[in-house]
């Protein structure tokens, strides 16, 4: 028999054990009424939190046992705003103890509630008093009154308070019939575990065990009491210890004394009923206590009725506690507004609201899935007033929350058919830019910014422009010597003067990314006709902004100078010239040398000679030069002495390259011929400098427009 007992044992044993268990038992936050104890838990279906209370007593303890089953029974059967919300319940026994587990809502005792730093400051007002007293005193009389029960445990220790800050009954070990109480051969839980409770939060009957007499009192006479002894505890801020407390009236408010000693009159016919108590007194009428029980029932409310608590909330919100808005206040206007449309006075309100919130972890959960939603309003007025109120909330968004739900919920915004949109969503983008990766902003969002550019408003094309130069320093090096410089020059030339001003002053704030070959071939070329725009502060910025880079050439070519001084000079050459020009011609080669005086129309240049004037070199080819020739001899034609001095400059050019040859001027200008070497290539080559040919694709941002 034993071995078979002992098999059942292990059996039940092995069935409730932690491994099994359908919560997971966190952290234990100490004891809370006699037996019992709280642990924070999290349930392993869906990992919520909760709270566990347990208790653990020896299998020879009848009177205990039956009262933790009571309580677990009695909890599961009840369903009130204040009391506190059932989740699960286990009972699990071995040879020695049996095992209790209650799973509730996340809970915490009115004791460590108080300890919290948020209500040693304004939070533990009399107003707010005032609303977590009227809870209790609400729960009281639903049990008495309606119910017809006697709770018996009422005490600072019984009371605990949920994450929206509701104040909730607990422990209900000793909940009793009370139409029960006179029967001796079925003694109802209270009359078997009074004297488990402190004897200063019970009446004298029940000291005296006259059963009968709390059977012909009215229902909440114990309770009543109890009442009275949570009151004294609430507004002394700690436990009492005896019942000689119960005098001392200095912590207690004056409005609520008469009513509190009718609570604790010595005759229980005479104590005050809870629901009097509520009715009567002006204690519980305050504008924090009207506010927050409309709030209960906002969401039956029709919109009227609405719209104007939340143009009242919208003002009394900065005297608020900042932790009663966050767990209490906002959460319900959300449940209010989440099922219907978001009038204009409820988001306002709501929004404003969020600058209160400091739980991380509430804000992903709750408050964003709320702001996605309304990213994707159809109301312009709902999306316009969402993205002007980013700055409000821009500290609870992280990088991941922006990336992963906010900006694919509002990239649809750059293509708003609304120009306001378009225009406030490149606004907000200076806000969410910094919190965002970097290779979102080089592959999404500078692919929309180079689309705006082309946008018909000149605003946003202008607001793109500064756009893109206050998020460079998000974009990375690489990226903005890359992307920058063409993304501004291709609007130096736009139509509007903000557009033209913003580019300029854009390539200023960014001139870091800039080389100076960058500057000479591709920012003073595009830049200089700005000088002579019509617009003054175009001309005046795009001036001081060439002066800027001017100095950075000049640096640049002292430092070559620098350079060029430091290099050894070259050794002298016998074939030189005296005015140090190398003569090009070798002495042993003089059979195609002309003779002095000699025309230059009869002198014909041999091979060597191309390397002064060949293709490979930087002078000029021999088509350019003949049609210089050509419109100089019209000039000439004319009268006009404007190219003879060019010609002039270039015959004296030949003659100090082909040093002890005379060349003719006296020819007529019809008959001179080309005095270009023959070339070998066959491209022409055309007058003025020789075109570079970039080696990296300098249209950077028109890959992104390709895009």
């Amino acid at each position: 028999v034993v071995c078979v007992v002992g098999e059942m044992f292990a059996k039940l044993t092995s069935l409730v054990s932690g491994a099994s268990l359908p919560f997971t038992v966190g952290e234990n936050k100490g004891a809370v009424w006699n037996w019992w104890s709280l642990y924070e838990g999290k349930m392993k279906q869906d990992g919520s939190s909760v709270s566990i209370f347990k208790a653990v007593i020896p299998v020879s303890d009848e009177a205990k046992l039956e009262l933790a089953r009571n309580s677990l029974k009695r909890l599961r059967g009840l369903k009130h705003p204040n009391i506190v919300s059932f989740r699960d319940s286990l009972e699990s026994a071995d040879r020695s103890n049996v095992t209790f587990y209650i799973v509730t809502e996340p809970v915490m005792t009115l004791a460590a509630f108080f300890s919290l730093d948020e209500m040693k400051g304004n939070g533990n007002s009399t107003e707010f008093l005032a609303w977590g007293l009227r809870a209790v005193v609400s729960g009281i009389s639903f049990l008495t009154n309606e119910c017809k029960l006697i709770y018996g445990s009422l005490c600072l220790n019984s009371v605990f308070v949920s994450h929206s800050l509701d104040w909730k009954l607990g422990i209900f070990d000793l909940l009793s019939e009370h139409g029960s109480l006179g029967k001796i051969h079925d003694p109802q839980p209270f009359m078997r575990g009074f004297s488990f409770v402190s004897s200063q939060y019970l009446p004298g009957e029940v000291h005296k065990k006259d059963w009968q007499a709390l059977a012909d009192a009215p229902e909440w006479a114990v309770d009543a009491w109890g009442l009275g002894c949570f009151i004294q505890e609430v507004f002394r801020g700690n436990a009492m210890t005896a019942v000689a407390e119960l005098r001392e009236l200095q912590a207690i408010p004056k409005v609520l004394t008469g009513d509190y000693q009718r609570l604790l009159s010595s005759q229980p016919q005479k104590r005050l009923n809870p629901a009097q108590l509520l009715e009567r007194n002006s204690f519980f009428k305050t504008k924090l206590n009207d506010m927050l029980q409309f709030l209960e029932s906002l969401i039956l409310k029709d919109e009227t009725e609405r719209n104007r608590f939340f143009r009242g909330l919208k003002q009394v919100a900065p005297s608020l506690p900042s932790f009663l808005i966050q767990r209490k206040i906002l959460p319900a206007c959300l449940a209010a507004v989440e099922f219907g449309n978001v009038s204009s006075s409820a988001l306002e309100a709501i929004l404003d609201l969020l600058a209160y919130i400091q739980d991380d972890k509430y804000f992903e959960s709750s408050v964003l899935p709320f702001l996605v939603k309304l990213l994707g309003s159809k109301d312009i007025f709902v999306r316009m007033t969402l993205l002007q109120s980013i700055h409000r909330f821009i500290e609870p968004l992280s990088t991941a929350m922006i990336e992963s739900k906010f900006y694919p919920g509002m990239q649809h915004y750059f293509r708003d058919p609304d120009p306001r949109i378009r225009d406030q969503t490149i606004k907000s983008m200076s806000l969410l830019a910094p919190k965002m990766n970097q290779k979102t902003l080089n592959s999404s969002l500078l692919q929309h910014l180079a689309q705006l550019q082309r946008d018909p408003e000149a605003a946003i094309r202008t607001n793109t422009t500064v756009l893109i130069s206050k998020i460079s320093v998000y974009l990375g090096e690489a990226s903005c010597k890359r992307i920058l410089l063409n993304a501004f020059t291709r609007v130096l030339n736009d139509p509007a003067p903000s557009v033209r001003n913003a580019a300029i002053l854009a390539l200023k704030e960014t001139s870091q990314y800039y080389s100076e070959e960058d500057v000479a071939r591709k920012l003073i070329p595009t830049m200089a006709p700005l000088v002579t725009d019509p617009n003054p502060s175009v001309s005046v910025n795009s001036f001081q902004c060439l002066e800027r880079n001017f100095e950075i050439l000049k640096s640049y070519a002292k430092k070559r100078e620098e350079e060029l001084a430091s290099m050894e000079p070259p050794s002298s050459s016998s074939g030189a010239s005296g005015n140090g020009v190398s003569n090009p011609v070798s002495a042993g080669n003089t059979t195609n040398m002309p003779p002095p005086g000699a025309a230059v129309d009869s002198f014909t240049p041999n091979e060597d000679a191309g390397d002064i004037f060949g293709d490979e070199g930087d002078g000029w080819g021999d088509d350019g030069l003949d049609d210089m020739l050509q419109e100089q001899e019209s000039s000439g034609a004319r009268g006009d002495g404007g190219l003879s001095s060019l010609n002039d400059t270039v015959n004296q050019q030949m003659n100090e390259l082909m040093v002890g040859n005379q060349v003719s001027r006296s020819a007529p200008q019809g008959q001179r011929k080309h005095i270009a070497p023959p070339r070998t290539s066959r491209k022409p080559m055309k007058l003025g400098a020789t075109k570079r040919v970039s080696k990296t694709n300098d249209d950077a941002w028109g890959d992104l427009l390709s895009g």
